[in-house]
């Protein structure tokens, strides 16, 4: 107790208190030292694929009036270098909640194999208890439940769908090229 006051409650650290009781810490959006959950993950992915997009919206629209172009380009492309940074973060995050060491995000960034990585993160169960990169997250709150359920919910069948395309491109890739010389396309003419 500090001082006089005795109605002070003591102060608790983060972890397991005993008898099924867990203090949890508090969540920090750009810390590379706590867990995430599935549907935090994907919550968080899709605030950060938001705000990205409207940021280089930004600077397009910018860049039709008040600054060159290629300003604009130099600076949409240090958002999206930034919005790579924290993925990876949030990638390295996930991989803590399921146990394991945040140096298998690396994995996120080699092609064809991020796909596997990907749906891992996604569809990997997390330690429902204290592990060595601390406490899960608490209970998820509607918001995180709708928006990061539906985002998860869409990424899961978007990755399923490209794993699909990328072995039929690989094994049948005579069938493919007649599929796609079939599909009309005509080339956008002009600029936006």
């Amino acid at each position: 107790m500090t001082g006089n006051d005795y109605y002070d409650a003591p102060s608790l650290r983060p972890g397991y208190q005993g008898r099924g009781t867990i203090v949890y810490e508090p969540l920090s959006a750009l810390s590379l030292t706590q867990r995430l959950g599935r549907l935090r993950f994907a919550c968080y992915q899709l605030t950060s694929y938001l705000i990205a997009g409207l940021l280089v919206l930004l600077m397009l629209l910018l860049s039709r009036s008040l600054i060159p172009e290629l300003a604009a380009m130099a600076g949409a492309a240090v958002i999206m270098l930034a919005l790579t940074v924290y993925l990876v973060g949030l990638m390295v995050r996930r991989f803590h909640d399921m146990g394991k060491s945040g140096w298998w995000a690396v994995l996120g960034l080699v092609p064809v194999l991020n796909l596997a990585v990907m749906l891992y993160l996604y569809l990997g169960d997390g330690d429902s208890m204290v592990n060595r990169f601390g406490t899960p997250n608490p209970p998820p709150g509607i918001l995180v439940i709708l928006a990061g359920g539906l985002y998860w919910l869409f990424n899961v069948l978007s990755l399923i769908v490209t794993a699909v395309l990328l072995v039929v491109a690989w094994q049948y890739p005579e069938q493919l090229e007649g599929f796609m010389q079939s599909v009309p396309y005509e080339m956008p003419t002009g600029r936006w």
